[in-house]
Parts: C-alpha cells; structure tokens; sequence
C-alpha cells in the first residue's frame, strides 16, 4: 500500500505527530496500468495475426491473378497458333492437288474431302474458304487458256515469253495456275506430234511433271507450331489446376473464430479498466462505490479475458 507522510510541527521546530495518509491513486493506477498491459498483449497478438492472415491471403490471391493472366495469355497464343497452324495445313494440303484440279476437272468441296481422306482432318470452315478461291482462280484461268489455247504452240517459248509476245494482260490471274495451264496446253500438243517431229524439239523445251513435294521449310515451320500448341497446351493443363487450387485453398480461408468476442471482452476491459479509473484520477472521484465498481468491472473484464482465451484454444484444436 502506498502511503505519504504529513508531519506537523510546533512553533519552536520539534516534530508533534507523524500521521500516515492513504493515497488513493494507487489502485486505480495499478487496474489501469494492468488493463492496459492486458489489452495490448492481447489485442497485439490478435492484430498480428489478422494482418499475417490478411498477408497471406493477398498473397494467394496476387498468385492467382497472376496464373490467370498467364492462362488467358497461353489461350489466346494457343488459339492464334491453331489458326495459323489450320490455314498452313489447308494451304499445303491445297498445293499438293492444285495441279491435278488444274490438270483435271474442278471438284465440288464435298467430292475433294470424299476422295481425300487427309482433308477430312482439317479445318472446314478454312478449307471451305481457301477452296473456294482457289476453284474460282482455276476456272478463271482455265478460260483465260482457253481463248488464248490457238496462240499456244512449241515454239511459243516459256509461258512469260508467251505472254509478252502476244502482249496479254494478266493482272487479275493467278500467274502459276496460267503456266501449269499454258504447259498442259504445249504438252498435248507436243503428244499430238509423231515421233520424228518430237525427235526434232529441242531438249530444253521438253518438260517432265514432278510431284509436289511440301518444301522443308514449310514443313519445319509446321512442326515448329505443333510442338509450340503443345507446349502451350501442357502449362495451360498446369496453369488451370494451380488456379483451382488456388480457388479452392482461397475459398477455405478463414480468419481466427470468434473475434468479435475478442473485441468485445478488450473494449470492456479497456473501457471500465483503463478508462474509468483514468476518469477517476483525474476528477478525484474517489467514493467508495467507484473504488467497487472498478474492482467489479475489472475483474469481470479479467475473467473474460481468460475465459476467451481457453474457449479460442479449445475452438482451435477441434
């Protein structure tokens, strides 16, 4: 207990009476100081653990938004590399029986994927349209040979020697289909000759037909974006399952249980222990029923502190 002495004296200096004095201070100081130990301890580590539980789920969180926009990224690089991967394959599918179309009659789309079985497994939305411009440029050139079939001999030359000689104009045609044209033309002529007027052409203006054969580097190029495809379509495969696993750890999240008990139980202890005895002090209220009523509430304030704690403890290991 903390006391404070008051002596009196007499008129000539000797000491009468020493009376001891109560200071009533101390209880309330000692409950304040007390409560507000409490409740930063308490609220500290409630706080710390909010805020590393807030952290962590933002950090979650950040992790999926960053897979998703890579995963939207992939998809759209996946989706832009089947479409080329798609038209290169119609395109080299197309190059590969562009002659015999030029040589033969043009076929309807659904008697070229009928006798092709390879084009069955290509895009028919893409080989549809790319097929359509190419009959419509054989056709167009084949009339063009056609009325221009009577200027076509042996010794017309090449077919760009042809063209300047007769001075034609062949800007809207496609100038390979018009030379495969212009060759069949010459060849049959030349197959209509005998033997001996054949003997007398010379060898340079003797063709012979090959094959088409897709070029290295177009098939390089389509190996190239097929392992790309599949590459993408792997980390896709691995990006999504993070993300659901990300989905599925976030919507699992939880804060600690009960605390707006927590809240509760500090500001009561904060308020009557901490703040009522300040009051007090500083209006030197000291009654009896104060000095009862902070003793009450602090206790009480103290009782479900702890009552807290053990029912958090045993909420968290069930």
């Amino acid at each position: 207990m903390t006391t404070s002495k008051r002596e009196n004296y007499n008129p000539d200096g000797r000491c009468l009476v020493k009376v001891m004095v109560n200071d009533p201070n101390w209880l309330y100081s000692t409950i304040a100081q007390s409560s507000a130990a409490i409740v930063a301890i308490i609220g500290g580590f409630i706080t710390a653990s909010v805020l590393s539980l807030t952290a962590e789920k933002r950090s979650l969180t950040n992790q999926k938004k960053d897979k998703e926009t890579r995963l939207h990224t992939l998809r759209n690089e996946e989706r832009i590399l089947s479409v080329e991967l798609d038209e290169k394959e119609v395109k080299d599918f197309l190059e590969s029986i562009t002659a015999k179309i030029i040589d033969g009659d043009v076929p309807s789309l659904e008697e070229l994927i009928r006798d092709n079985t390879e084009a069955q497994s290509l895009n028919p939305t893409i080989l549809k349209r790319e097929y359509e411009v190419l009959a419509d440029k054989v056709l167009k050139a084949k009339n063009f040979i056609m009325e221009h079939s009577e200027k076509i001999n042996l010794k017309s030359g090449t077919f760009i020697d042809w063209v300047e000689m007769n001075n034609l104009d062949i800007s809207i045609y496609d100038c390979e289909i018009l030379e495969r044209l212009y060759n069949n033309v010459q060849d049959q002529k030349q197959e209509s000759l005998s033997e001996w007027e054949q003997a007398t052409i010379p060898p340079s203006l003797l063709r012979m037909r090959l094959p088409y054969v897709t070029p290295i580097s177009e098939q390089q190029e389509l190996q190239r974006l097929r392992q790309k495809i599949q590459e993408d379509a792997g980390e896709i495969v691995v990006l999504e399952n993070d993300v659901n696993s990300l989905d599925f750890r976030i919507s699992k999240f939880s804060y600690p249980p009960n605390l707006g008990w927590a809240v509760v139980v500090l500001g009561f202890l904060a308020v009557f222990g901490i703040l009522l005895p300040a009051l007090i002090i500083a209006n030197e209220a000291f009654f009896s029923w104060a000095k009862l009523l902070t003793l009450i509430t602090f206790w009480i304030g103290l009782i479900g502190v702890f009552t807290y704690v053990v029912f958090q403890i045993r909420t968290l290991k069930k």
